[in-house]
């Protein structure tokens, strides 16, 4: 993924590439992202163009 696209994952109905015909309509992130502040955790992403992305959940312990 393109750095530029990084700052906006987490925007509800941002979509890399919306001209894809295939389901989604980029709301799957925001709510992680929602989901993961209202515990009191965070939520980040690496990616590298061509090799892939990674994501990290953190939530309090319990």
């Amino acid at each position: 993924m393109a750095p530029e696209h990084l700052p906006h994952l987490f925007e509800r109905f941002y979509r890399v590439d919306p001209s894809r015909g295939g389901g989604g309509t980029g709301l799957g992130l925001a709510l992680v992202k929602a989901a993961a502040e209202a515990a009191g955790g965070s939520v980040r992403v690496w990616s590298e163009p061509g090799r892939g992305s990674r994501f990290m959940v953190d939530l309090p312990a319990a």
